[in-house]
């Protein structure tokens, strides 16, 4: 059920027609929500969610007792081997085959009756996350199934995040009953979403084409026609995604209901670690807190703190998908962040002017953001030879042709990326804005461009539907 479809506005309306009607009753009609919009996928994986659920939360109600380590690990281990097996039992069977050169008899039968669960990477690490607080007594255990199933699956975030945590979340959920309909955040509600779905549509979309055309002929791509179609997916990948997380966060603002954040401008970072807190910034910090600390950290020396950072981003690669060349994008990211540590760990004790100067930062945001546009040709072509190959066609001088109709390719790249700075500027300054917008603006213009941005919107959901980018995870 996407979220510019009828039928997810349909059910967003009535949901929230009867949350703010019967007060009392808001838990259920949430829980009911969320049960009706993932029915959607399929009853099958509806009953499996529910029993991943129920077992998560049978377990941490039992973590502080007798046995609560086995507990905990029973807990850990339903929801690591159902994530596996829906989602990496094909690579496993796919690797040996070439490995070994072994086939199963019934291994054609089993592969095609898996099909991968919506949202299955998101909501397994919003469970795992929650089992370890509450082991480690961040937070305590939920106390009523109905309340730790609308936490864990509210329709607004369920499918691709942003992943919340039990400590940020669960009073949210707690206290939903005690809120009242609030006009700026039913506001703030439809500037997110509307937002979202302007994104989506008349970019995400538009350029979805655009860099299919390119990456379906690898082989016939010179170095600049190479660049523009990994710019042109640098971008679908980042108005995609960001469109899903906003549109997430403009539902829970009209239930009263605060989610993170999950992008920030990503490609006016200047360095990995900058990168990893402005992109896709709920999974960043869980790999950081559930896996990258939890091995160690920087806690157990500088060399491997920078093997941990490997590991971390190798894992990370796997989550996105299960291919060799997720794993290596992860490795690439993971790499990327021991040269900028290794970096800095030079030039710490040089005191050069050139360190604080504006030009020294462009230039940094320049360099990274190309090198981060190289790890998308990983994440996005079909298999390694095509992304080596087209990575080769990039960097390598002989595949170079000009043509002045390149001056306008990459003019409207520049463009994009005008979008995405002023997105910066705007999110930056977004109090001051709006209170320029709403307080010098006559209200009939304001009206006006609402209408017509509507009305674009409008038009552009009544053609054919595309799914997000991050459903396949």
């Amino acid at each position: 059920m996407l979220f510019h479809s009828p039928e997810f506005i349909s059910l967003l309306i009535i949901t929230i027609l009867f949350f703010y009607l019967l007060r009392s009753k808001r838990m259920y009609i949430l829980a009911v929500a969320n049960v009706l919009f993932y029915a959607a996928s399929g009853i099958n994986y509806l009953l499996l969610f529910l029993t991943v659920v129920f077992v998560t939360y049978y377990c941490s109600k039992r973590l502080s007792g007798k046995y609560g380590s086995i507990y905990f690990y029973i807990g850990l281990m339903v929801n690591i081997f159902n994530l596996l097996f829906f989602k990496y039992t094909g690579f496993v069977f796919m690797n040996i085959n070439k490995l070994f050169k072994v086939t199963f008899p019934w291994q054609d039968g089993l592969l095609s009756s898996i099909i991968l669960p919506i949202g299955i990477s998101f909501y397994t690490f919003q469970l795992i996350a929650y089992l370890v607080d509450v082991k480690n007594k961040s937070i305590s255990p939920c106390d009523g199934l109905i309340k730790f199933w609308v936490f864990i699956a509210f329709f607004g975030q369920l499918i691709a995040g942003p992943i919340m945590r039990g400590d940020e979340f669960l009073p949210q959920v707690s206290n939903i009953t005690k809120y009242n309909l609030n006009a700026d955040n039913i506001k703030k509600g439809f500037y997110y979403i509307l937002l979202g779905i302007s994104k989506k549509i008349l970019f995400a979309d538009f350029l979805a084409a655009k860099a299919d055309h390119y990456f379906n002929q690898i082989t016939a791509l010179n170095t600049l026609d190479g660049w523009f179609a990994t710019y042109l997916f640098a971008f679908q990948i980042y108005f995609d995604f960001s469109a899903y997380s906003e549109i997430a966060v403009g539902i829970g603002h009209l239930f009263n209901l605060d989610l993170r954040i999950n992008f920030k401008s990503p490609y006016i970072s200047s360095n990995p670690a900058e990168f990893w807190k402005r992109w896709h910034i709920t999974l960043s910090s869980w790999i950081r807190d559930y896996i990258y600390i939890p091995l160690g950290g920087a806690k157990k020396g500088f060399r491997k703190q920078l093997l941990f950072l490997i590991l971390a981003m190798s894992i990370s690669g796997l989550w996105h998908g299960a291919a060799w060349t997720f794993i290596i994008w992860g490795i690439y990211h993971g790499v990327l962040s021991v040269l900028h540590k290794l970096y800095i760990k030079r030039i710490k004790n040089k005191q050069y002017k050139i360190f604080d100067s504006r030009i020294y930062k462009v230039i940094c945001i320049f360099i990274y953001f190309h090198l981060t546009c190289i790890g998308w040709v990983l994440f996005r072509a079909h298999g390694i030879g095509n992304a080596t190959r087209l990575i080769w066609r990039m960097l390598n001088p002989m595949y170079f042709k000009f043509d002045m109709v390149y001056a306008l390719y990459f003019g409207f790249i520049a463009l994009l990326y005008l979008l995405h700075v002023l997105e910066y500027y705007v999110r930056d300054n977004s109090e001051r804005i709006m209170s320029v917008w709403e307080n010098r603006i006559p209200s009939p213009v304001r009206a006006l461009v609402y209408t017509i941005i509507l009305g674009i919107v409008v038009l552009a959901t009544s053609t054919e539907q595309n799914s997000f980018i991050y459903f396949q995870f």
